[in-house]
């Protein structure tokens, strides 16, 4: 029963809708059921450069410093995302399909005051989802919805407050074969404080090297230098909120915030899977201690850092 800010919401509801806006193309591009555009047959715009089949994500923050006395903090994420089956076709054009996911996030403080609420923190999120997905090759529109149950907490007191469940719906128009616009809105915590916002998104194809886009919380820039290699310029938002209980045995939550600026290679390896990796910066970052209702009790703005990251991405099944 988490309530979802205005920043937070920049990295949970764009993923929701763009899923719902984009993923006809990712379905596209993973059953033989459905052709796709003859601009997007090139190994690498193939699919979108921000939706997977599965991903598999290791990233490092550094020594960001917390302000005013307050230590400094280090952050450390796995995360691992997968569908959980090919598109399952409907009847009248329609398709579904189940994803999963988890992350844990480690934040590691030096130098905290006793008080700060911010010590070391090994935090987890835990969420189910699914989208349907209507296509069809006679019209330029595609439209669907999707839905999420997420558990977010450290696991050492699981509350109600840890579960949120969320629903999106969204459409796009495609204007010709290299260019899509998205649209949609999505609502969050149905089980608390209902929060709703809309959200704009688009891919454009310029042409057989080069792909621009907003991707749920992700902008890219990707070239692709040959079928083995692809280079991108990624902006992202991201982060989470944790339910957490506090020493008094009182329900809190961690909202954490950063956004991403980096220069990213993939490497093709075999058949579909592709190593990935990346270094860049974290600005704007906030790390908040809140009540569930979004009360805040204690809010840090650590400085700019750097960030790495290595992954492996299984670009279809």
């Amino acid at each position: 029963m988490r309530e979802v800010t205005i920043a937070s919401a920049l990295m949970r509801y764009w993923p929701a809708l763009t899923t719902v806006v984009f993923c006809t193309l990712a379905a596209s591009a993973q059953s033989s059921k459905l052709a796709l555009p003859d601009s997007a047959l090139a190994p690498t715009n193939a699919s979108l450069p921000d939706f997977d089949a599965a991903r598999v994500t290791f990233r490092e923050t550094g020594d960001l410093d917390l302000g005013q006395g307050q230590g400094r903090l280090d952050i450390t994420q796995f995360e691992v995302r997968s569908v959980l089956s090919r598109p399952i076709p409907l009847a009248n054009d329609w398709l579904v399909v189940p994803l999963a996911e988890f992350t844990q996030t480690t934040l590691s403080v030096q130098g905290a005051p006793t008080a700060s609420p911010f010590h070391d923190d090994d935090l987890y999120s835990i969420g189910l989802s699914a989208f349907a997905v209507h296509m069809s090759q006679s019209s330029p529109w595609l439209y669907g919805a999707w839905g999420r149950a997420e558990l977010a907490s450290d696991f050492n007191h699981v509350t109600s407050d840890a579960f949120t469940f969320d629903v999106a719906a969204g459409g796009g128009y495609r204007f010709n074969d290299a260019f899509i616009l998205g649209f949609g809105v999505a609502a969050f915590n149905l089980n608390g404080n209902l929060t709703c916002y809309p959200a704009l998104a688009f891919d454009w194809i310029v042409n057989d090297a080069l792909r621009v886009g907003l991707y749920g919380p992700t902008f890219v820039t990707a070239y692709t230098y040959s079928p083995d290699w692809l280079f991108s310029f990624r902006a992202k938002a991201g982060g989470g909120i944790w339910n957490v209980t506090d020493a008094a045995g009182n329900s809190r939550a961690i909202d954490l915030t950063t956004y991403q600026i980096g220069v990213f290679a993939d490497r093709h390896l075999f058949d579909k899977l592709w190593l990935s990796a990346g270094v860049g910066l974290t600005v704007g970052n906030t790390l908040d201690y809140t009540t569930p209702h979004g009360d805040t009790l204690f809010e840090r703005a650590p400085e700019a850092g750097v960030f790495g990251q290595i992954g492996l991405r299984l670009r279809a099944w």
